[in-house]
């Protein structure tokens, strides 16, 4: 079943979040996101978390505050904290100025908007040094691995669990002398994969515990991106200098496989993938779906044209096409990648700002032969300039984008289907990617307001009683609309309003052990 929510279906007018800048996006595990952006457009900064459910509809009344000690927060980093919550670290500063004080710290909210690591969040460190630059990942148990850049320049890495508690010492763990954010993915078990110096891998386990040399294990110079496929093997992209040529510097983009004892599986360097001639910095992505890898990057195609290519490497390491990859699309015009976001089938949903008639925002879905799923002139996204783009899955083969705009600072989000299809929810229980929902969940209702009917939908962890029942606003019981044991999912029921007055009411959603209420308007 296909349905339409609140997402926009019009490029040209995406659904308005809030209004502020520097938006972070992560998955709320249910088909929706987490948003973080700064409000306040001069000092100090404020720092708030909004929850968007699959619909499109904000899951909280308003915006939780991020607060801090200090008084500004902001330069937020965000993940999922693989329990239907969300993991937030941040710098918390005095108002800025020089000689200001600058503190990461990071904060846990749950999905009912509940911020578990105190009021002000729980610092990474307790060192009396000013620190930014941090990178955020899931340590896979419920809580966080933040790595960060202090006054000396020393890169330094700590675990905080799911309590919130400082794991890995108050001061952290010395990694190199780098001033860079290092790229990070999580291995799933307590610990984490991170790039540091020149072209460094180590593996941190769940006690902090080096699990390679200390120098790490040597990988192509300027590993941009790390990930992991979920089980036995990391993969980097990035690129190997060669030198200064004509003006430019010249370097190869590399793609390297690892396994979790450090061996380099592709030969040193890994996998060739180009040779780019820039002295700008570029931005590049890769995905990993049904062990292929799919990457892209930007190739100047002369007249300062910088047009996306695309290559996708098997699980051996061959390439699928020759050296230098393929154009991502036939249309040539300036391009920038945004991101990619694994799809369904082998395939991958690519993301990326062009500037052809009309500019914009464009998508379009790859599978692993190259192929294009979706409208040959591609899926415009957003027709309008928005910067900070952050991409995220829907759960179900599409993204979800968020950006802000800078002429009113207007922070936008828009959802693509895995058909291609702006706003278009799916929600087939015996769809391949639906999965078993992590815990009870009361959606808003839609459309709201009602008129004259509307649907209510619910999310069932494990086997279970449920009720659904409807009041007015004096608490007196209308109407119920389920009442009996249903398994595992995620179900939608009907509310008829014919024959009740215009005006506001209740519905609940009845457990063995909990309830959860929401709001619906009649308007007829």
């Amino acid at each position: 079943m296909q349905s339409y929510a609140q997402w926009s279906t019009d490029p040209s007018n995406n659904l308005i979040v809030g209004y502020g800048l520097l938006p972070e996006l992560a998955s709320d595990g249910a088909g929706g996101c987490y948003i973080t952006y700064e409000q306040n457009l001069g000092y100090p900064r404020r720092l708030v978390l909004e929850r968007l459910n699959r619909y499109g509809y904000k899951v909280w009344s308003q915006p939780v505050r991020i607060r801090g000690e200090l008084p500004e927060q902001w330069f937020a980093k965000i993940t999922e904290d693989g329990r239907g919550g969300v993991l937030i670290s941040y710098s918390d500063d005095s108002i800025a100025q020089i000689g200001g004080i600058g503190r990461i710290r990071v904060q846990r909210v749950d999905s009912s908007g509940n911020v578990l690591w105190g009021s002000t969040g729980v610092r990474i460190s307790l060192s009396e040094t000013n620190q930014d630059r941090q990178a955020i990942v899931a340590d896979g148990r419920g809580g966080c691995i933040v790595a960060w850049v202090d006054e000396d320049r020393d890169l330094r890495i700590n675990r905080i669990d799911s309590t919130g508690t400082r794991v890995w010492r108050d001061s952290g763990k010395y990694v190199w002398n780098s001033a860079e954010r290092p790229p990070m993915t999580s291995d799933g078990k307590g610990g984490c994969y991170t790039v540091f110096g020149i072209g460094r891998l180590q593996h941190f386990g769940q006690n902090g515990n080096m699990h390679w040399p200390i120098s790490g294990v040597t990988v192509p110079t300027g590993a941009r991106i790390i990930k992991t496929d979920g089980s036995a093997y990391v993969y980097l992209f990035g690129g190997k200098y060669l030198g200064f040529e004509n003006g430019q510097q010249v370097f190869t983009l590399n793609h390297q496989k690892v396994d979790t004892t450090g061996t380099l599986l592709w030969d040193s360097l890994g996998v060739t993938i180009d040779t780019l001639r820039t002295n700008s910095f570029i931005l590049m992505d890769f995905a990993l779906q049904n062990c292929y890898s799919m990457l892209t990057w930007p190739q100047n195609t002369g007249n300062g044209v910088w047009d996306l290519r695309t290559q996708i490497v098997r699980n051996d390491g061959s390439t699928v096409f020759e050296y230098g990859g393929i154009p991502l699309r036939s249309i040539v015009s300036m391009k920038s990648i945004a991101g990619l976001i694994p799809s369904d089938s082998a395939t991958a949903v690519f993301v990326w700002t062009d500037n052809r008639t009309p500019p914009g925002i464009y998508a379009q879905r790859l599978d692993t032969s190259g192929l294009a799923q979706w409208d040959t002139n591609d899926i415009a996204l957003c027709l309008i300039s928005l910067g900070g783009l952050k991409l995220t899955s829907d759960a179900n083969g599409g993204c979800i984008l968020v950006g802000w705009r800078e002429t009113d600072f207007t922070v936008r989000a828009q959802q693509v289907s895995k058909y291609g299809n702006l706003g278009e929810v799916i929600t087939a229980v015996d769809d391949a990617t639906n999965r078993v929902p992590y815990e009870f969940f009361l959606y808003q209702n839609y459309p709201n307001p009602v008129n004259p009917t509307t649907t209510i939908q619910f999310d069932i962890p494990h086997q279970s009683w449920v009720k659904l029942d409807v009041f007015n606003v004096l608490g007196e019981h209308l109407r119920n609309i389920v009442d009996e044991v249903r398994a595992p999912g995620t179900y939608q029921a009907t509310f008829d309003a014919s024959g009740i007055p215009n005006g506001v009411y209740w519905y609940r959603l009845q457990t063995e052990n909990s309830f959860f209420v929401r709001k619906l308007t009649v308007l007829k």
